[in-house]
Formats: structure tokens, sequence, C-alpha cells
């Protein structure tokens, strides 16, 4: 059998290529031949989406370049047994490499820090204050490192403890987290980031018995 090359791209191809794509006196994929501007057409993108760049590092290292931050927070809190959503807001405050802090401050002042192992938990109007280590409340702690890993632009530990999928650019970027651990997504099914560049600007957080929504202001 005698082809006649044809150029695509600057390199000669033959017009109906054997195998995958078929031939004239034979059946490819979904049989029969494709018409040769298709497989011209198809030759040369598939190159140019091999090449497209993965936003995540980018994403990742923007985020790790931020090493102290505060934001406001607006967060809603939905559940079965209310008509309406739980309304709570409050300061955000970040300093790497791993103190998070979240400040509420309506409509009951509630403190929640996480600084490197430990965990504080505070309720002033109640005069409680607790103290945890975060190894001794192993189903907490990928809870709290999907924002704080996130926050640190640590891909590594936010892998350690869930499942990530990224879609979007770096411009704006989506990030959903599967906890690995059975137990904690039995409590806590994913966590849905939404941002751009290296700002983290809305947490979602679907649970077994309800949803939160976070939508986060940075503040100069």
């Amino acid at each position: 059998m005698r082809w006649r090359w044809l150029k695509v791209g600057g390199s000669e191809l033959p017009p109906n290529p054997p195998s995958f794509f078929g031939t004239k006196e034979g059946r490819g994929f979904g049989g029969g031949s494709p018409p040769p501007t298709f497989l011209r057409r198809t030759l040369l993108i598939l190159p140019l989406a091999a090449q497209a760049p993965d936003p995540l590092p980018e994403v990742m290292a923007a985020l790790a370049a931020v090493r102290e931050s505060r934001a406001a927070f607006t967060e809603e809190r939905e559940l079965p047994e209310l008509d309406r959503p739980l309304i709570s807001r409050g300061v955000l405050t970040w300093r790497a490499p791993d103190r998070m802090e979240k400040h509420t401050l309506e409509p009951v002042e509630e403190r929640f820090l996480a600084d490197g192992d430990t965990l504080v938990l505070e309720q002033p109007a109640r005069g409680i204050r607790e103290t945890m280590a975060l190894d001794a409340v192993p189903e907490v702690r990928p809870v709290v490192e999907a924002i704080r890993a996130t926050l640190a632009g640590d891909l590594a530990t936010l892998r350690e403890h869930h499942e990530v999928v990224f879609s979007g650019t770096f411009a704006r970027w989506r990030m959903v987290l599967t906890p690995r651990s059975l137990r904690v997504r039995a409590a806590v099914q994913r966590v849905t980031l939404e941002g751009e560049g290296g700002a983290i600007l809305v947490v979602e957080t679907q649970m077994r018995d309800g949803r939160t929504r976070m939508a986060i202001t940075p503040l100069r």
C-alpha cells in the first residue's frame, strides 16, 4: 500500500493513518475513517492540551507566601431542624506556619484557636475554656487541616488527610477536600474551598446533619 503524505504542523502524516483512526480499507474505533480536516485539528489540539500547566502548585505557592493575614467572615449554618440558617460573624487570623484563630463576635462570642498541635476552645460568657492536644482528638485534625494546611500552602498535609480535587485557574479556583478517614467522613463528608490567587474567599462544609458556608473578606 502506498501512502500520499500531507503536512500537519510541520510534520508529514498520512491522510488516513492505520490503527486507532482506521483506513479506507478498514474500520477504526467507532467505524470508518474520520475526515482529514477533523484529523488535522485533533493532531494540532492534543499536544496543546497536554502542555497546559497545572495551576495548583502556583496557587499553593501564593498561599504559602502569605505569612500573616486577617479577614472578616460571615458564616451561615443550615440545620434540618431549623427553618432558617444561623448566622454568625467574626474575624479570622492566620500567622504562619501553623497558627489559625476563628474569633466569633456575633451573636455569641466564641474563640477557636489551632496553634501547632494545641487546640483551644473558649466561650467567655459561659466561663468555658478548654485546651487539648490535636493528637488526642484525631477525628478533629482533618477538619482543622482542611483550612490551616490550605492557608499554609501545604499540599502534602492536605493530601495526608484528604482526597484533593482541584479545578479552575490561578485567578479563580475551587478545591474539594474529602476526608480519607471513614470515621471523620461519617461526620464531615467534604470541605469545599474557593479562592482567587493566594486568598481563600469561601469555605463550605457539608456535614451529616447540615451545612455551613463561610464567606471571607480580607482586611487591609
